[in-house]
């Protein structure tokens, strides 16, 4: 599997735990994707939807602006 399938596969795969209510998982495909590719502005949106703290949030919303 190549390196854009794969973050396509955990985008996904993150969407689909935001939908089921498991905020960790979701959290934990995002950041993979963020580690893959730190460009990629719709992980980041999505991360900022599940982490914990506004200082995070804030973060990744950042990530997206710069983006």
């Amino acid at each position: 599997m190549s390196e854009d399938q794969k973050i396509k596969q955990l985008l996904r795969e993150g969407i689909d735990a935001v939908r089921d209510g498991d905020r960790a998982t979701a959290r934990d495909r995002f950041e993979q994707v963020t580690e893959m590719d730190e460009n990629n502005e719709r992980a980041w949106f999505y991360l900022a939807q599940v982490v914990d703290t506004d200082e995070d949030r804030r973060t990744a919303l950042k990530n997206v602006l710069v983006i």
